[in-house]
């Protein structure tokens, strides 16, 4: 066990454990990063051909977060609970889920490049030559990538994120010093990138697996194979894996309703995305943190920091995403500049930022009660708000982007309205399920 939650302040604990997970988040966004800004220099052609191999790739993500989100709350609790041995069994069952996982969506990818790129309908041949090799090299390293995620979970719901961000950081460093080398010196384009990026991570997941292959897993002679145990976490992580699989289904449906505005769009919703990403991976960090913070102490059962928790988490993600509204509705333009020239993309792209950028606290508060009711095992809520606001984006995006109306911007404004709901329904889910559990309990001693 690295750090005991149940102790000491609630706010000190939570941003000391937020902060190498928020660093290790924009580390992590930093390898797309800076992936773009090289890619870029090839033109909206080729950002528009990474954007779209990328939406499968998070797709990825999503389908083996099935396993890797109820491992990352089981094992908080068990640590909580000051069960050692129970934490290193749930990690090495979770892992031996995430290859099963992981090698079946793999197989679909490699197998059908061609039928996934082709749902977009680009028009363009030049862009799905170079999305079909991006898409094929890049999943390869979709092991490497679910690897180190697992290792990290186990490491933040032991209280300890300073050792992922400093692997990560590695990666990064690698990735940014391959990156110019693979896709301009030798030539490579976007493959180039995607090469960088996979031998990032394969170094990234060596280094994690080394040092701390015994610590979160335990000797082999020890381990107990359950498929029973693998399916329970799976039932633990299924509605918000269920909730991130929709999520990148519907962005890859939003992206083909995009794709009808041509390239120029498809490269400035990829862009926004990338800068959106900033806010996304501060409140991500302290949704990671709130999650951990609140395992360990729901399963020690110390409940009245649980409350006290998300009331601190809260008030730094309003202050988080006030923040990002006000950089993306001011600086929208410059933003998009550091990514392409051409002046379509970048009025596309700024009109999405200031668009979008209204969203902010919505998405920042939203998470934030996702975290700490996904925390205390309750994560069919947030899930079934979430699935049910992102769904609902699909009929408003076609119905506002119409020409009549708001064409292109009218994507942006549903995902807007979209978001702001989602936020105030979690809120409201939040406080609902503590009402209730003050209710069953004397005097509102214990809130869960």
């Amino acid at each position: 066990m690295q750090k005991d939650l149940t102790q000491g302040p609630v706010l000190s604990n939570i941003i000391k454990l937020a902060i190498p997970i928020i660093g290790s988040s924009f580390m992590q966004f930093a390898y797309n990063f800076t992936d773009m800004l090289w890619v870029g220099k090839l033109g909206s052609e080729a950002v528009a051909a990474v954007g779209t191999s990328g939406f499968f790739l998070h797709l990825g993500w999503a389908f083996a977060s099935i396993v890797m989100v109820g491992n990352n709350i089981a094992v908080s609790h068990a640590i909580g609970d000051k069960n050692e041995d129970k934490a290193k069994q749930i990690a090495i069952n979770a892992l031996a889920g995430v290859f099963i996982l992981t090698l079946l969506y793999l197989s679909v990818v490699q197998l059908g490049y061609v039928q996934l790129i082709g749902f977009f309908e680009l028009n363009n041949a030049q862009t799905e030559t170079m999305a079909h090799g991006y898409l094929r090299l890049a999943s390869l390293g979709l092991f490497f990538v679910f690897t180190t995620r697992l290792f990290t979970g186990n490491s933040n719901a032991r209280g300890d994120s300073r050792k992922p961000f400093q692997i990560t950081l590695i990666g990064v460093i690698i990735n940014i010093i391959l990156d110019p080398l693979l896709i301009f010196v030798l030539d490579l384009g976007v493959t180039g990138a995607a090469l960088a990026t996979l031998i990032a991570q394969f170094v990234a997941v060596f280094i994690f697996v080394s040092q701390r292959w015994r610590l979160f897993l335990g000797v082999s002679r020890q381990w107990k194979l359950s498929l029973q145990q693998t399916i329970k976490l799976a039932r633990l992580g299924m509605p918000p894996s269920v909730q991130y699989m929709i999520f990148s289904v519907i962005a890859i449906i939003m992206a083909k309703i995009v794709a009808g505005f041509g390239s120029d769009a498809i490269a400035a919703q990829k862009i926004g995305l990338q800068i959106e990403a900033m806010t996304f991976m501060t409140v991500g960090g302290l949704n990671g943190a709130i999650m951990s913070f609140t395992g360990q102490n729901f399963g020690a059962k110390i409940y009245e920091r649980v409350n006290r928790g998300y009331k601190s988490g809260l008030v730094l993600a309003i202050a988080i995403g006030t923040l990002m509204t006000v950089l993306f509705v001011t600086f929208a333009e410059e933003m998009v500049r550091w990514f392409v020239q051409d002046p379509e993309t970048v009025t596309i792209g700024a009109s999405y930022l200031r668009i979008v950028g209204l969203s902010q606290v919505f998405m920042s508060i939203e998470m934030i009660g996702s975290g700490v009711i996904n925390g205390i095992g309750k994560t069919r809520y947030p899930a079934t708000i979430n699935i049910i606001m992102t769904v609902v984006r699909v009929p408003m995006a076609i119905w506002l982007s119409q020409p009549h109306r708001y064409g292109v911007d009218g994507i942006w404004y549903a995902i807007f309205i979209s978001t702001f709901f989602r936020g105030i329904l979690v809120t409201s889910a939040y406080y609902y399920l503590n009402f209730k559990w003050q209710k069953k309990l004397n005097y509102g001693e214990r809130l869960y």
